[in-house]
This record gives C-alpha cells, sequence and structure tokens, in this order.
C-alpha cells in the first residue's frame, strides 16, 4: 500500500521533541519503530494467514513507551481527544468517585497512557488501548 493510500487517521505521528529529549523515550521509541518496521516487512513478505507478531512485539513495545510517558512525563500529555472513544471512556472512569479501596488509581494511570498513545501511535489505533 502506497502512503498516498492511507488516511490521515492511519499516518504515524512524528514525535514531540521533548520525547526525543529523554533517553528512555529515545530507547523505547526505536524499539518501537523497529518492531514496526519488522512487522510490516513479515507482512510483505511471508504467506497471508501467518501471524506476522506472534508474541505481540509490536503492541509491548508501544504500551512500554506509553507507560513511562505516563509515568515520566504526564505534564507533558496532550489533554483528552473529544472525538476518540477511548478519551470519552477514560474521562467517564476519572469522573466516577473514587472507591473506598483506592482502586481508581488504575482509572489515572489508564488515562495518562492512553493519552501518550496519542503522540506515538495513528489515531486510528489509539480507540483500541
Amino acid at each position: 500500500m502506497a502512503t498516498d493510500d492511507l488516511h490521515d487517521a492511519e499516518l504515524w505521528p512524528v514525535p514531540p521533541a521533548w520525547l526525543l529529549a529523554c533517553d528512555q523515550c529515545t530507547l523505547l521509541y526505536q524499539r518501537m519503530t523497529v518492531m514496526r518496521d519488522a512487522v510490516a516487512e513479515a507482512e510483505l513478505t511471508t504467506l497471508p494467514g501467518v501471524d506476522h507478531d506472534p508474541f505481540d512485539s509490536g503492541l509491548s513495545a508501544q504500551l512500554a513507551l506509553g507507560q513511562h510517558m505516563a509515568r515520566e512525563h504526564a505534564e507533558l500529555l496532550p489533554d483528552f481527544e473529544p472525538g476518540c472513544p477511548r478519551c470519552t471512556t477514560c474521562r467517564e472512569d476519572l469522573g466516577r468517585p473514587a472507591m473506598s479501596d483506592g482502586s481508581i488509581g488504575w482509572a489515572v494511570t489508564a488515562a495518562a497512557e492512553h493519552r501518550a498513545r496519542h503522540l506515538i501511535v495513528p489515531s486510528a489505533m489509539t480507540a483500541r488501548l
């Protein structure tokens, strides 16, 4: 598929400058792009029906970078996207009263990790995680 055949929602975003200023972000971003390229190459060179990423390495690399960004750079993450269904769910989860067992903390973490993904993966992919 040529780049011209892609919709804007399928294009990989250019990472923000602050991401590349962090050594850990840079390492994780490079790992993510290497995995993405390896999976894309496998899709082009192997038979149909083959799992091109059997260990979900591409997704794992994206999640690792998102987790780091959420943990270390939360103040630099974008706000929720109005048209993103996952952002809507995250915002709703954050609006619920905190539970007595403190389990609302998962919502804060999940929301930050999702917002980070808006910076590193195509918008067509962010609604999934």
